[in-house]
């Protein structure tokens, strides 16, 4: 017989223990007479038991040996925690890791959510963040004298062409002109004598000639194209467009010129910060496709189904922690015996020839108005206190309570 089990038998025997109790004062083994081989396997199992055993036992033996009167009440155990987990995003649940009475330890993936649209967002909010980044570095950088220079003389180039085509063909461009056409024609005539020359002849192929007088009709049409344009003078089109290349090539020396100023850097770098929370908040909503357990513990129930919408609306998985907790109700007329810390015995139907010492951990601030009673919780703080399981019938002995 254990040594726990003995303190019980000592307790019943002296002090004649009430019905709530009985369980315990009737075990066959704990009314027999022990016998030598008895005491032998006794004290070989206290020889073999640990520090901390025996620890427990003596101060379970010290409580049962004193005189104030016990109350016994009827609970139940329960987790200490129990967590029903809903996901933070909706989605379609796209695997299931975990089933009922698995352990699992924080940040064990339960459920996976299909995060395809979550993941196009992370990427959206990536892109902008390098774009925001690099219209922060290009005003960051200095302007070297090369790229004034360069600015500069395209601002030259950009004004020189626009003065000669607002101020129309010079003498010179109507003469060049004339004289390509007047060129071009002269080709023309060459190109024809000689293909007449050969055309009435049978004996000689005419199709060189022939190639040479299509190609100076076409050198004439573009030497006469040319030559009504100048004559002409600009469209209004190209105008607008010589222009515009001038005031954008303006406008770039003056960038340059003047620098960046510090508004403009400012609100590229609030830009930047911007887009970093940006792509953060996507991350997290990511992240939260993945959901994962949030304390160590044991798997009490799986809702989330492969191939069905989860949401927040509902859990997906429920989870118990391993520690547990004795709650019981105690009448209104003995609130005044109860203090926290108050020492207590448990007794489980799962294991009748063991005690569990516990400790008064709670009292709820307000009574049942139904029953007249506090609830009370109590923590279980003996060694094997672990084989104590939420769900299980217990019967607690209060102990420093008066009748």
């Amino acid at each position: 017989m254990s040594l726990l089990a003995g303190c019980a038998v000592q307790m019943l025997g002296e002090e004649g223990q009430t019905a709530a109790a009985a369980p315990a004062a009737t075990q066959p083994e704990a009314t027999a007479t022990p016998t030598a081989e008895t005491e032998a396997d006794t004290a070989a199992e206290s020889n073999a038991a640990s520090q901390d055993e025996v620890d427990d036992a003596a101060r379970l033996a010290q409580l049962l040996q004193v005189q104030e009167a016990r109350l016994a009440y009827n609970g139940e155990i329960l987790a200490e925690k129990r967590i029903a987990i809903a996901p933070e995003v909706n989605g379609l649940a796209i695997a299931v890791h975990v089933q009922i009475g698995d352990e699992v330890k924080v940040g064990d993936v339960l459920v996976e959510i299909d995060a395809t649209t979550l993941e196009a967002a992370r990427e959206q909010a990536m892109a902008g963040l390098i774009s925001a980044q690099s219209q922060l570095e290009l005003l960051q950088i200095e302007v070297s004298e090369e790229d004034l220079e360069a600015a500069r003389a395209n601002v030259a180039a950009a004004e020189s062409s626009y003065q000669q085509t607002i101020a129309g063909p010079t003498d010179e461009d109507l003469r060049i002109a004339k004289a390509q056409l007047q060129q071009a024609e002269a080709g023309v005539t060459v190109a024809r004598a000689a293909y007449n020359q050969v055309r009435g002849n049978p004996s000689i192929a005419a199709l060189p000639q022939s190639l040479q007088l299509q190609q100076a009709t076409l050198q004439l049409e573009a030497a006469q194209a040319q030559y009504d344009k100048t004559v002409k003078g600009p469209s209004q089109d190209e105008i607008s467009s010589a222009y515009a290349q001038m005031m954008q090539a303006r406008a770039n020396l003056a960038r340059l010129e003047e620098g960046v100023q510090g508004a403009q850097i400012r609100a590229a770098e609030a830009n930047v910060r911007q887009a970093e929370t940006s792509l953060y908040l996507a991350q997290r909503q990511l992240d939260k496709a993945m959901v994962r357990a949030p304390i160590d513990g044991v798997i009490a129930n799986v809702d989330a189904v492969v191939g069905t919408m989860v949401g927040s609306s509902a859990p997906v998985v429920t989870i118990l922690s391993h520690e547990v907790k004795v709650v019981i109700p105690v009448e209104e007329y003995r609130l005044s015996e109860l203090s926290l810390d108050q020492h207590a015995i448990i007794r489980v139907d799962a294991y009748p020839d063991r005690l569990f010492e516990g400790v008064v951990s709670m009292i709820a601030p307000e009574l049942d108005s139904a029953t007249r009673s506090v609830q009370v919780t109590l923590k279980p703080i003996s060694e094997g206190s672990n084989d104590l399981r939420p769900g299980m019938f217990a019967t607690v002995d209060l102990f420093g309570a008066q009748e």
